[in-house]
């Protein structure tokens, strides 16, 4: 019995001294083991990419309805609509109908700021006649008695594939993005808005 043992032992001896110099499957091994580790870093490349496209979407769109809005002395709704058609196209491919537009026009008086007129899509428009909403106050570097300014908003909410993943990372499954304009008229002081 001892003698069974006494092989056994040096058969395993053996097989144990050549499993250490054996080198064969050693890559296979580490390649499987990162493997994990870099679709993780992948996926999240790609999400993060698609994310600063989306935002920088998001900050043309808000740029863009600012100018349109700026650059007239009188806007109607049809006008209104055809600047809101132009923000969905800038989102493009991306889902336009989870961007909210707001469009305030601020009226700079001596007693402080009031809204003139304000439209939106897809979000709630300021209410007239009231000092502007959080986020959307005119900064006093730009505000001057007498004039207007025009604030354009667009709020994306992204959201990814990785959601619930990054959720255990971040807290969140859906990632507002905004970016708030402020323009001053080009012709004369003031926009109209005719209806």
């Amino acid at each position: 019995m001892v003698a069974r043992f006494g092989q056994l032992g040096v058969r395993l001896g053996r097989l144990v001294g050549r499993f250490a110099v054996e080198r064969r499957g050693v890559s296979a091994v580490e390649f499987a083991l990162i493997l994990p580790l870099m679709l993780i870093i992948y996926a999240g490349c790609g999400e993060v990419t698609t994310a600063l496209i989306v935002d920088r979407k998001v900050s043309r769109a808000a740029s863009t309805i600012s100018d349109l809005v700026a650059q007239q002395s009188s806007i109607s709704s049809a006008m209104m609509n055809n600047i809101f058609d132009a923000t969905t196209a800038i989102i493009e491919p991306y889902d336009a109908s989870v961007a909210k537009v707001v469009l305030v026009v601020v009226d700079i008086t001596s007693s402080g700021q009031k809204v003139a007129w304000s439209k939106a899509r897809h979000d709630t428009a300021a209410t007239v006649n009231v000092a502007p909403p959080a986020g959307l106050a005119v900064p006093d570097t730009i505000a001057t008695v007498g004039d207007e300014v025009v604030v354009g908003r667009v709020t994306y909410a992204f959201t990814s594939p990785f959601a619930n993943v990054m959720k255990s990372i971040t807290g969140s499954t859906v990632y507002n993005l905004e970016h708030v304009f402020f323009l001053k008229p080009r012709q004369g002081n003031t926009i109209t808005f005719t209806g």
